[in-house]
């Protein structure tokens, strides 16, 4: 069985095609779109601020703020100490709902892909074990995640303390750079590869077969990934080359817009066709492994036509192309 990572990209092409502008239904693209934007909640940038100071501070301001700073903090530590703990517990309180609406809707974005409907009821409901399931493996991910790079930071720190007290650069600090530095960026690396991994594969597998996640991480690594090492290297590697196209057309949009096309939900639906074609693509990449991993009934492989209930060696009645 010959796995490729550019054949899936002229089928995902024009199933995308079919689905959004075949015909075109602006309800749909609503629909698909809000599904959209549950799925990426939390994975989008959004501008931050970042206010200048007017001016080069004289000494005497110096001076004067940080000891009235340092009596404020002290007068009011309990209150710090109290606002920051409670901070603390709603930004916990509001990743796990972001990290809950976005499992709940990775499912229903590709649901309606793969039925080619705009649907938000039935989705929501009949996948809800799979999105609950999802959630929780994502949460302790992100949990894991935060704990390693911590503690890579924390144990920099403390190789670079005796420079730090000393205040110099000496080789504490060269040895912190060295372990901390690689630390984080082997950890970048790894993390990388998980959310690919998980995108890519486990999710679809979660969806097709209605299973848990350890379970999909487990059948897709065995059937997908264990003997097919190459391929799902190249198909990292086209994903990142199509990453920067798409970045880069996206970037166009935006700034041709006036930015109106990366407001939230409206990004969703302008760039609906990326983020179908790139479900797309990750499926029909799994449907090479056989037909127990078939999303799409057969099709058209010009113009997306359904071939269903056709024989192999049929010619697509709305293209004419041989499709034997």
């Amino acid at each position: 069985m010959k796995i490729s990572a550019i054949e899936p990209i002229s089928p995902a092409w024009n199933k995308m095609v079919h689905i959004l502008f075949n015909p075109f239904d602006f309800k749909k693209w609503l629909v698909l779109g809000f599904c959209a934007f549950l799925a990426q909640c939390g994975e989008g940038s959004g501008s931050s601020g970042n206010p200048g100071g007017g001016g080069n501070p004289g000494s005497s301001y110096t001076e004067h703020t940080v000891p009235e700073m340092k009596a404020w903090v002290h007068e009011h530590i309990e209150l710090i100490i109290v606002a920051g703990i409670a901070l603390f517990i709603l930004g916990i309180l509001i990743t796990v709902l972001i990290t809950w609406l976005s499992s709940r809707g990775k499912f229903m974005f590709l649901d309606g892909i793969v039925k080619n409907r705009g649907a938000v009821k039935e989705p929501w409901a009949e996948y809800k074990k799979e999105g609950n399931n999802l959630c929780i493996w994502s949460l302790l991910i992100r949990f894991s995640a935060f704990i390693l790079f911590v503690g890579a930071i924390v144990i920099a720190f403390m190789i670079a303390w005796p420079d730090i007290d000393a205040e110099k650069f000496g080789s504490s600090a060269v040895n912190a750079l060295i372990v901390g530095g690689g630390s984080l960026l082997i950890l970048i690396v790894a993390f990388v590869l998980l959310d690919f991994f998980i995108r890519m594969f486990v999710i679809p597998t979660m969806y097709i077969r209605r299973i848990s996640f350890t379970q999909a991480a487990s059948i897709a690594y065995s059937d997908c990934v264990s003997s097919n090492k190459l391929p799902a290297f190249c198909l990292l590697c086209m994903l990142f080359v199509l990453g920067i196209a798409t970045a880069a057309i996206v970037l166009a949009v935006t700034c041709m817009t006036c930015c109106l096309a990366g407001l939230p939900y409206v990004s969703s639906v302008v760039f609906l066709p990326v983020s179908v074609f790139f479900t797309c693509y990750a499926l029909f990449y799994l449907q090479q492994f056989g037909d127990e991993w078939k999303f799409f009934p057969r099709a058209c492989s010009s113009c997306g036509y359904s071939l269903e209930g056709l024989n192999e060696a049929s010619v697509c009645p709305e293209c004419g192309k041989n499709e034997g």
